[in-house]
């Protein structure tokens, strides 16, 4: 009685601990690019258009959104390295239109839920749009216009992108993508949230592991 009660509190505590833990915000910093670099499959196991690898998210970006470094530590100093003060690292997203339409996505087949984020620096209004399927389709499950928040006047030392402010999209639901609608270069993100929907099985597999090193120590 004492080893089945101790599997049943193990199944328990494991049930309500390890679904928690897989919903917490997987964050975006941009970091580990080179400089003017397409994100692409960075994100999701493959690379950047200049070679750089990031981690395997299950996260994929349009070829319209790069990475740009602060001026400080690159010698761009034009459209892509006018950043300052970000609020992780010294790594910043932007969009630029390679397709001809000023629109871009971010897909994440696997599933994010509850909200997205990031803290952003606009000179310009843009919309963000979450939907419930890959490319912008399904349905519109949150949406949110960003205003222009950035200053003109330089930052430590460079950079007029150099305010940023945190824009939330709260949703219920399951979305699979999210999308940007709005011009190049002037609006910059930094520290983007989404919380992942772990992979089918995920809590039920660290269940067994738990139960079956339990069994082991006995």
């Amino acid at each position: 009685m004492h080893r089945t009660a101790s599997l049943v509190l193990a199944a328990a505590l494991a049930a309500s601990v390890l679904p928690s833990a897989a919903r917490a915000a997987t964050t975006f910093s941009f970091e580990g690019f080179q400089d003017t670099e397409m994100i692409l499959n960075a994100y999701a196991g493959g690379t950047g258009s200049m070679g750089s690898a990031i981690n395997n998210s299950g996260v994929y970006f349009d070829p319209g959104f790069f990475a740009g470094n602060d001026s400080d530590i690159t010698t761009n100093v034009g459209y892509w390295g006018d950043t300052a003060w970000e609020p992780d690292g010294m790594g910043s997203m932007y969009f630029a239109n390679v397709t001809g339409v000023a629109f871009g996505v971010i897909n994440v087949p696997a599933g994010f839920n509850g909200q997205w984020s990031s803290f952003y620096s606009a000179k310009v209004a843009c919309q963000i749009d979450v939907w419930s399927g890959i490319g912008g389709t399904g349905t519109n499950l949150g949406s949110l216009t960003i205003n222009p928040n950035a200053q003109t006047n330089g930052g430590d030392p460079n950079g007029s992108f150099n305010t940023w402010k945190l824009a939330t999209i709260p949703f219920t639901g399951v979305a699979q993508s999210v999308t940007y609608i709005g011009p190049d270069f002037d609006v910059r993100f930094d520290r983007m949230d989404f919380n992942l929907v772990p992979a089918p099985g995920a809590a039920s597999i660290g269940l067994l592991g738990g139960l079956v090193a339990l069994r082991r120590k006995r």
